[in-house]
């Protein structure tokens, strides 16, 4: 199918290349700040100078990613009831156009990931690698694509530790792992309610069904509380499990968003579910207060 002809003027354009981007998936690079919490260096001014870095340099690669992922995924997007208004997919930005903000982007991103050291670059040239792989390749397979989508929540946590030089305990990357499995899986779960032809919104689709998505979503959030608690005693200040409320009531909360509204699909509007921002607000609170009144603050931070 001939990408659709529409009269492009600058203004469009660039509100076009803007929603391209995706400004607000930018929320993903929030488990970058992960490290940077758990590891009490919030007050550290140049701790936050070399995660805002490299916060930069994930945002720039993810926008190359959306905008050459839409390239390749142009004819499935203009099939699908909400992805067909994508700049690219409703025509209102050229292939051209976006191909050259890509590369723009992408020269950006690794320019700012090379400030921060070869081994911060090596982690983002895996991100990019993999969402290369996963945008030909990977995302044809059941089970696999959803995986891959959730490496990439836990490669944003690993640069977001290795910006700032510290140890993040590995329970709380599976929980990363884990927690971006479940909004990926979530996520499926409403394209097969909402698509008339899954096979034409996404191939992978027809591989899965209601049923088996909602057996794997209970496996994965039983296993991400646990993950988490693993977290919460494993720590040097026991007083972390106070916390494990507000990941219960979270976790809880998504199954039910999950099955009785669409929010599954833009897992970013459950940004909107006040029940959800308020126990978030009260997690991150009870967490700071916990993990910076502690009086083992001058011992190893995270165990």
């Amino acid at each position: 199918m001939a990408q659709p002809s529409q009269r492009r003027d600058p203004v469009t354009t660039a509100t076009g290349l803007l929603r391209e981007i995706r400004p607000w998936q930018w929320y993903k690079q929030g488990v970058m700040f992960l490290g940077i919490t758990f590891s009490k260096n919030l007050l550290n001014v140049d701790a936050w100078l070399s995660l805002l870095t490299g916060v930069v340099s994930f945002t720039a690669i993810a926008g190359a990613t959306y905008i050459f992922n839409d390239i390749n995924d142009l004819e499935e997007d203009r099939n699908h009831p909400k992805k067909r208004h994508r700049p690219l997919a409703s025509g209102q930005v050229s292939v051209p156009i976006a191909v050259g903000l890509g590369i723009v982007l992408i020269f950006v991103g690794l320019g700012a990931a090379y400030s921060l050291g070869p081994l911060f670059l090596a982690v983002l040239l895996v991100y990019l690698g993999q969402n290369a792989l996963y945008s030909i390749y990977l995302k044809q397979f059941v089970f696999v694509d959803v995986i891959i989508v959730a490496i990439g929540f836990v490669l944003r946590a690993i640069a977001g530790v290795i910006a700032i030089d510290v140890f993040l305990s590995p329970w709380l990357i599976v929980s990363t792992f884990l927690l971006a499995l479940v909004l990926a899986l979530g996520k499926r779960r409403n394209e097969l309610e909402v698509s008339t032809d899954p096979e034409e919104t996404r191939d992978v689709l027809e591989e899965y069904s209601k049923d088996n998505i909602d057996q794997l979503l209970v496996t994965t959030m039983a296993t991400l509380l646990m993950a988490y608690s693993l977290y919460s005693f494993s720590r040097t200040d026991p007083t972390m499990i106070v916390t494990l409320p507000f990941a219960f009531f979270g976790v809880f909360r998504y199954h039910y968003l999950v099955q009785t509204t669409e929010i599954a699909g833009q897992p970013e509007y459950l940004l909107t579910d006040r029940p959800l921002v308020v126990n978030l607000t009260l997690w991150g609170a009870v967490t700071i207060t916990v993990l910076y009144t502690s009086p083992e603050t001058a011992l190893e931070v995270i165990r």
